[in-house]
């Protein structure tokens, strides 16, 4: 029986058309799952970018419980600079610095060839040891073929240490200089050579180094390890490093020179002033306005209702949802959230009696119907130049009431969780439950097109019988004529 390669061959009709038009009508037998799937996704990014308006909101919140209202103005001084952090307080302190810490550094006499090797040829390896004050030892095997200023270098920095080798070139030769990375007296280098004495006598140096050509030392003093020395309110402070973090309680003082002298040949103290910074309350009441607003926006987009258009629609025709709604339109955890933001932001605050313990006493108003903040800058300087303390007892925690802080705080975490205490809130089981709704409506999307696949296929193979059968007739049908024609001649 002949076969037939190709729909419409043998039957003359448009079968694969006909294939065509069907394949695409048991494709919408999907269309329910598909905008199923579509649904429950536009919900999880929609949920995805309210948690991260929520995100940026709680960086704002989390600077006005404390940060906005601790952040300090350093002054400038010339023999060193400060910062100041949350835990240091609004002071003033007499600050001199004495001498500056100084890292050890050392170097060999000069040589001609960085290249040459400048040790004995023992047939066996020598170790070079560098220790430092603090204890802490750098040990480097050398060969016979690795004793030159650039070998050494090489094998002295591949251990990572806490000297530094290189090898520079000067008017008097090349020459090896190793640096410490400890500053302070701690990192005084010693340098000793053993199993080569002829490398022993160039490196071997102890108590710093020589100060000139001549000595007992082999390697000279570039600089001596020196710590640093400061006064601060009267008391002498001795210290390893140049930046330092353990006197001024929440102040690191990075030095930088020593103090200038005065008339009477004295070292003169500078004054370091630390004072409260109003302008973070500003700038950070300007961000929390900007960040609210911005999260609103979101919500109100993700839950925007249009109605359905019905012109044009027949009397047994069902007006299709407008494709213009938000995607968490209708949704009761979404109303929930933005109901106790909206509840939170219009709250009393700190003493009753105080002049400053709501947002609008701030210079910050709502529109009724979209709950956007607006902020009036002239009235915010008026009180923030009137009491900042007042301001700070409002959204802090205070006299055992919460503060509008940690009041959003505790909304921010009940629906987008905690990182830093791994907390999982509202959103988060929200979108794993539509996670999980998706993976069931693919699965039932990759069954539903198989089913289609086959419907197909089935379509196919009757076509293809189709034009097999009518092939058969069309041939015994010309057969007929054939003979009929034949027995009338």
């Amino acid at each position: 029986m002949p076969t037939m390669s190709s729909l419409g061959i043998g039957s003359g009709l448009d079968t694969a058309a006909m294939l065509a038009q069907m394949k695409v009508a048991e494709q919408t037998r999907l269309t329910p799952y598909t905008n199923l799937k579509s649904g429950y996704e536009n919900k999880i990014s929609a949920w995805g970018k309210i948690s991260s308006a929520l995100d940026a909101l709680h960086g704002s919140v989390k600077k006005l419980s404390g940060e906005a209202f601790n952040t300090l103005k350093v002054s400038d001084n010339k023999a060193f600079t400060a910062t100041a952090t949350v835990e240091a307080n609004a002071d003033a302190h007499d600050v001199t610095v004495m001498q500056l810490a100084v890292s050890h550094k050392l170097r060999t006499t000069g040589y001609e060839d960085a290249a040459e090797n400048l040790g004995e040829t023992t047939g066996t390896t020598r170790t070079i040891t560098i220790t430092q004050k603090n204890g802490k030892e750098l040990k480097v095997k050398l060969a016979d073929d690795e004793t030159s200023l650039n070998q050494m270098a090489k094998a002295i920095n591949k251990q990572e240490g806490d000297v530094r080798a290189s090898v520079q070139r000067t008017d008097d030769g090349y020459q090896l200089v190793l640096s410490s990375r400890t500053a302070g007296t701690d990192g005084e280098m010693s340098v000793s050579v053993e199993g080569d004495d002829t490398l022993g006598a160039l490196l071997n140096t102890q108590g710093g180094g020589r100060e000139a050509e001549d000595g007992t030392n082999g390697m000279i003093a570039v600089s001596k390890a020196q710590d640093a020395q400061l006064k601060v309110d009267g008391i002498t402070y001795t210290r390893s490093s140049n930046n330092i973090t353990d006197i001024i309680e929440g102040v690191t003082l990075n030095l930088k020179a020593t103090s200038e002298k005065g008339a009477s040949g004295q070292l003169m103290s500078e004054q370091l002033t630390l004072s409260i910074d109003n302008s973070a309350i500003k700038s950070t009441l300007q961000d929390f306005v900007k960040n609210y607003n911005a999260l609103l926006k979101q919500t109100t987009a993700s839950s925007k209702y249009v109605p359905n258009d019905a012109s044009g629609l027949k009397d047994d025709e069902v007006a299709k949802p407008n494709k213009e709604n938000g995607a968490l339109m209708g949704d009761g955890t979404l109303r929930s959230m933005v109901g106790e933001l909206r509840a939170a932001v219009n709250g009393v605050y700190g003493d009753k009696n105080s002049d400053y313990n709501a947002l609008a006493s701030l210079g910050i108003t709502f529109d009724a119907g979209t709950g956007q903040m607006t902020l009036s800058e002239k009235t915010l300087d008026e009180a923030i130049a009137d009491n900042p303390d007042q301001i700070g007892q409002m959204f802090k925690d205070h006299a055992g009431n919460q503060g509008l802080a940690s009041t959003l705080t505790d909304i921010i975490t009940k629906y987008a969780g905690d990182e830093e205490s791994k907390t999982d809130g509202i959103i988060k089981n929200t979108t794993d439950s539509l996670d999980e709704q998706v993976k069931l409506v693919k699965e039932q999307i990759d069954k539903t097109q198989k089913l289609i696949d086959a419907q197909v296929e089935r379509y196919r193979v009757q076509f293809q019988n189709l034009d097999s059968t009518m092939s058969q007739l069309t041939s015994l049908s010309n057969q007929l004529i054939s003979m009929l024609s034949s027995l009338n001649k």
